[in-house]
Order: C-alpha cells, then structure tokens, then sequence
C-alpha cells in the first residue's frame, strides 16, 4: 500500500477533533505547495520572457564623439539645474558652472563607461502615473529624476535617460546596483543594473587633485603674517615632531604641542569643498597665513570670509632663506610653476576646520603664564 494510502487512512481513522486538525494542515501543505509551484512557475516564464539587454546598443561605437555631459535636475518652483561638463581641445574635462574648473576625470570617465555598460534588466511599469512613484517624473515637472546626457559636440544626443530611484543594498563585487529608469519621452519604465554618478552637487565634481605638502616638508607656518600680531610656528628639523611659538609674548607660554601642531601641520591635509574664479571674491585686510617648507617652498594663503565660509587663493614662491649657497632649484622652480598655474586663478572655499586652524590667533596659541607653576 502506498504512502499515500497510508496517510488517506490515518485521516479517516483518526479521532473527530484529530482528524479534523490533520485535514487542515493537509490542506494548508496543498495550498503551500501549490504556491510555491505557482511562483516557480511564474518566475521560470518571467525570465524566459525577457533577458537583460544593454540599455544603449551600439554605444560603445560612438562613445568616443561625447564631448559633453549633462545633469538636469529638479529645484522645485525655482525650475531646474545644470551639471555641465564639457571636453576641451586638449581632452581636459571641465565643469561649466565653476568656469571651466577641471572636473574630477575618474567620475566622468566612470559615469560615460557605465551608460555604455548599463543593462535594461526587467521591464516594469509603462503607466505613466507610476512615474513619481519610481522617482522617474521629469524635473521639469518638479520631479525627482536626474536626466543624464551624453552629447557630442554639435549638441546631439548620443545617448540620454531619466534615472530615478536606486534600489538600496543591492551593489554587486563590481559596484553595479539597481536603479530606475527610462528615456525621455517614452512611458516605458525599467529595471535597470549598472554604476553612474548621479551626484547632484555640481562641487563634488570638481577635480580634487590640486597642491599636496607632506607633512614632513613643512619648517615654519606663520599666522596673520601681514598683522600687528604674527604667530611664527616653527621646528628644528623634520624629524622633530613638535612645532613651538617661536615669538612668545613675554608673560605668555604655549597651549601645548597639540594645538601648536594642529595649525602648524593642518594645510598637510589640504582639500576644498568649491572653486570660484579668483577675481569674484573681495580680499580685503584679509588674514594672510605663509607656509614655508625645509627645501624653500613658500606658499602664501590669503582668505576671505569667516567660519564655515573661509576662502582662501593660493600663491607659491621661493624662500631662499631656507636653501644653502647656490643649491640647484630646477625642481623646486618646476613645483612652483605648477602650483601657480593649477590654482593661481582660482580662490577655494576651505573645510571648516582647516579655516579656523589657519586663523588661530596669538591668544588661541597661547596662555598667560602662572605664577608659581609656569616656567618663564
């Protein structure tokens, strides 16, 4: 007899509230695995029915004429913005809204391989008040989509979408997520998998690789250089890892190494958070702060602004006070002529704290002494 037959019997044999309790959870076990078969099914049909495809066939053949990208996105009643980064004759990238600033190469590079690499994963909605729901709306129309384009250089449109909503956590090894989208002027919306930028901050995509100093260079920092009231940091050699206040004022001793060094070293770890042209700030009587290195770099930073607004321009040149009788200055020349041709023209709105390091005051360096426990 069979298995089957077996439990058929224990059913009907079983006690009234027994039996009645079995032929539930048999019944539920049947709907389960019904279910379950159903959704098998469903899922075997589904991907039978559509398999992914890149989203721009044949770009990788005309990607090389892009000289152009473009986000758009929405600023609600204030209508929309752009992001524009334009190729010049020299292959440099440059973003529009900050005159021509070099743009971080990398995101744009990672960006235009990832639409030639994006793939139409599954179809989804082509109902076009489900839109909003996948962030997919045209900002135009104060929606939530960022319009990516990729132009050449008559203005044409190689290839162009509308992104909307990532779907979260779902990064593969190769960084390659989930996200909606759709193109302009079709209702047909798309799961679609692959990595692009959608960064809607137009100074997050400015290159960040401008004048880095190590640390080690730097001998001396001067503070308010072109005040009544200069703080001169200073150490002996680069393998001293303390900088002193080398012109206390008398009945005045230091805060500490900590703070010293917190100024002293803080351009070591230089980054900006935006650039503008240089001649769209006003420096006026402004704090000047000089950094001067063990091999003669001088670099003169003079700000505008205060707290969380500082700006600074950056100015290279030549300290021979710190180079020995005719010492060969080729390099150091060359270091300077590269440092002013990258940031001579531009003024840099810094990190907060770096900005308040590079205006430490006199007072902020040092304390009145003690009477009894300070040393004089």
């Amino acid at each position: 007899m069979s298995q089957l037959q077996n439990t058929l019997r224990t059913l009907v044999s079983a006690p009234g509230p027994l039996r009645n309790l079995l032929l539930l959870a048999g019944a539920t076990l049947f709907f389960v695995v019904a279910a379950a078969i159903a959704l098998s099914t469903q899922k075997e049909a589904t991907s039978a029915q559509f398999e992914p495809v890149l989203f721009f066939p044949g770009l990788n053949e005309t990607v090389g004429q892009a000289t152009r990208l473009v986000y758009t996105t929405g600023q609600g009643m204030q209508g929309v913005a752009n992001i524009t980064i334009d190729r010049d004759e020299d292959g440099v990238w440059r973003v529009l809204q900050r005159e021509g600033y070099p743009a971080r190469t990398d995101r744009v590079r990672k960006t235009i391989l990832g639409l030639t690499e994006l793939e139409a994963f599954e179809p989804r909605t082509s109902n076009p008040e489900w839109h909003r729901n996948l962030g997919l709306l045209e900002p135009e129309n104060l929606g939530r989509a960022v319009r990516v384009q990729l132009l050449d250089r008559d203005g044409n449109e190689i290839a162009g979408l509308l992104a909307g909503e990532i779907v979260e956590a779902s990064s593969d090894l190769q960084g390659r997520g989930f996200l909606y989208v759709r193109r302009d002027g079709e209702d047909q919306t798309w799961l679609a998998r692959g990595a692009i930028s959608l960064d809607k901050d137009v100074a997050n995509w400015l290159d960040p690789s401008v004048v880095k100093l190590s640390q080690e260079r730097i001998a001396k920092v001067t503070l308010w250089s072109v005040s009544e009231t200069p703080a001169i940091l200073s150490r002996t050699s680069p393998e001293h890892p303390n900088f002193v206040v080398e012109n206390l004022p008398v009945g005045a001793v230091s805060r500490g190494a900590p703070i010293v060094n917190a100024s002293a070293t803080a351009f070591a770890s230089f980054g900006f958070l935006d650039a503008v042209p240089v001649e769209s700030l006003i420096f006026n009587n402004p704090p000047v702060a000089e950094i001067v290195t063990f091999d003669g770099l001088k670099l003169t930073l003079t700000m505008a602004g205060a707290n969380t607004g500082m700006w600074a321009k950056i100015v290279a040149s030549k300290d021979t006070s710190m180079l020995d009788e005719g010492a060969a200055t080729r390099a150091l020349d060359a270091e300077i002529a590269e440092i002013n041709g990258q940031m001579g023209d531009w003024a840099y709105k810094l990190e907060q704290n770096l900005g308040l390091r590079l205006t430490q005051t006199m007072g902020g360096l040092t304390r009145p002494v003690v009477d009894g426990t300070d040393a004089p």
